[in-house]
């Protein structure tokens, strides 16, 4: 029927397959160092992102595998039956809370290092521990190392408890090695 309203999964996946796009461009294409002098240990972070990782930026329940998940939301094959708000411990509702607050911000993914970008070592909201988390004040995107920092959390708004200037970003095509301002 044409006029017919999208239902809020369809939403959903409009906004996960039109992110996957942005996740690719920006953390699958690229890698980064991101340097402050507010990291304790000194040195730069590097952030290398992975196919699996952004998943957790969605805030859906798959059966699917994490890389699956992502190659087909980025082919644009994934389907509403792809995915549910079904997660342990907590109501439909509040996940559905959860996913509304995350994947409005998957079109942004490349302002998330913007001049006005902050960060912060050792961050942690709720149960979510990341070794730094950097926030340009509408969202705050977490990573966990391992060894290099990989997303872990997307959040809505700036999050950041002792947001800290970075000295600087730098970035790499995947696969190159030097990295050079951006």
């Amino acid at each position: 029927m044409p006029g017919q309203q999208k239902s809020f999964k369809e939403n959903v996946l409009t906004s996960i397959c039109n992110g996957a796009q942005k996740y690719k461009d920006v953390f699958l294409d690229y890698e980064y160092e991101v340097s402050s002098k507010a990291f304790s240990s000194k040195k730069p972070f590097i952030i290398s992102a992975t196919k699996s990782n952004f998943l957790h930026l969605t805030g859906v329940n798959t059966k699917l595998t994490a890389a699956q998940f992502f190659d087909k939301a980025l082919n644009n094959t994934l389907t509403v039956n792809d995915f549910d708000f079904n997660k342990k411990g907590q109501t439909e509702k509040m996940v559905k809370g959860s996913v509304r607050r995350k994947v409005r911000f998957l079109k942004d993914l490349d302002k998330i290092f913007d001049k006005s970008t902050l960060v912060e070592e050792k961050f942690i909201k709720n149960k979510v521990s990341c070794t730094f988390a950097v926030s340009e004040n509408s969202f705050t995107i977490g990573f966990i190392a391992v060894p290099n920092c990989r997303p872990k959390t997307l959040l809505k708004g700036n999050e950041l408890k002792n947001p800290q200037k970075i000295d600087s970003i730098k970035r790499r095509k995947k696969g190159k090695k030097t990295f050079e301002d951006f």
